[in-house]
């Protein structure tokens, strides 16, 4: 009988941030030991310079794929930050957006992301936005299972005034879906024509007001998250209405998330992690792309505070954030 089966996703990152996939090594031998199989795979990663990962084909080593846990005293730890210049470039002193560090926002290390009428990550017209975010990785890809755990506040004048920083203001969303705070984003390789792809998990602030630019949304305010995924000429979207929006509330997330373009997973636990706010164990996360378009997609990481246009500042504070391979690696992450 062979061995078990060791999966190996070897990754690259281009100038411009896009990832290439080396390849999916799977190897079943006899002959060969465990030890000299994962030598094999150190060698070829070290002899290539790329960043390889090797897993259990089931997922269940305790793996930590990415620790924001702000334990450096500023927001080093986050690979690209875009004020609303575009990735990398300016400050909070900018005449921008704002991304401070803080050391203590009712008890906990944050954050701060603040939106203004001059940031504009996105070049989404009509939208403003500042960023944190991460290139893509292995676990951003089919077939990786994993678990995210963070916190998000919405401050209120309160807050604020007791711990924020130059140019933050209290929470405020604009009408509609459009105010997104968390997005594992499609990755940005050709699309066909009739393709309506999105962020295939994208958290955000809703509410009922009409659409308008400039209003600010007060009808029915509450978190939602959209999952989409399948077909992305015709994908399926699911919408998850969280509850009223609670400011100066610290909101523990955890998720759970399978990719896959039909089987996948997805899991919200919101404040209490003993059991989900909600979950599908057979939902699509990813897309199928037409023959000649790289298929399955994948993901890459945002935090963001990313609104329809409007004229006033907003402030969202984010708490350290882990993703691993397991429920227990993220738990104890920090």
């Amino acid at each position: 009988m062979g061995a078990p089966c060791f999966c190996a996703r070897l990754m690259t990152l281009s100038k411009s941030g896009k990832v290439a996939l080396i390849g999916i090594l799977k190897h079943r031998s006899t002959t060969f030991s465990l030890a000299a199989l994962l030598f094999t795979f150190a060698g070829f990663a070290a002899l290539f310079g790329i960043a390889g990962r090797i897993d259990g084909c089931n997922g269940n080593a305790n793996v930590i794929y990415l620790n924001r846990d702000l334990s450096t005293g500023n927001l080093s730890q986050w690979t690209h930050r875009d004020y609303g210049l575009g990735t990398d470039l300016g400050g909070n002193e900018s005449g921008a957006g704002h991304l401070y560090f803080h050391s203590n926002i009712a008890g906990r290390k944050a954050a701060g992301l603040t939106v203004s009428p001059t940031a504009h990550a996105s070049p989404a017209a009509n939208s403003d936005s500042v960023y944190l975010w991460e290139p893509g990785e292995a676990w951003n890809h089919a077939p990786y299972e994993i678990w995210l755990r963070t916190s998000i506040m919405f401050p209120s004048a309160t807050t604020i005034s007791a711990s924020g920083a130059e140019g933050e203001q209290p929470y405020q969303p604009t009408t509609g879906e459009w105010n997104w705070i968390l997005e594992f984003h499609n990755d940005s390789s050709p699309q066909p024509a009739c393709a309506r792809e999105f962020a295939n998990v994208a958290l955000t602030v809703k509410t009922d007001d009409p659409v308008a630019s400039g209003a600010p949304g007060t009808k029915n305010v509450r978190t939602a998250i959209r999952i989409m995924g399948g077909n992305d000429c015709a994908p399926k979207i699911e919408w998850v209405d969280g509850p009223p929006l609670q400011w100066d509330h610290w909101y523990e997330i955890l998720l759970h998330i399978k990719w896959n373009t039909k089987a996948g997973v997805f899991e919200w636990y919101l404040d209490e992690f003993s059991k989900p706010y909600y979950s599908s164990r057979k939902i699509p996360t990813l897309y199928i792309r037409p023959k000649g378009y790289l298929s399955p997609s994948y993901t890459t990481l945002t935090l963001a505070n990313y609104r329809l246009h409007a004229p006033w500042n907003s402030t969202i504070y984010l708490g350290p954030l882990a993703v691993g391979s397991t429920r227990a690696a993220v738990l104890r992450a920090f």
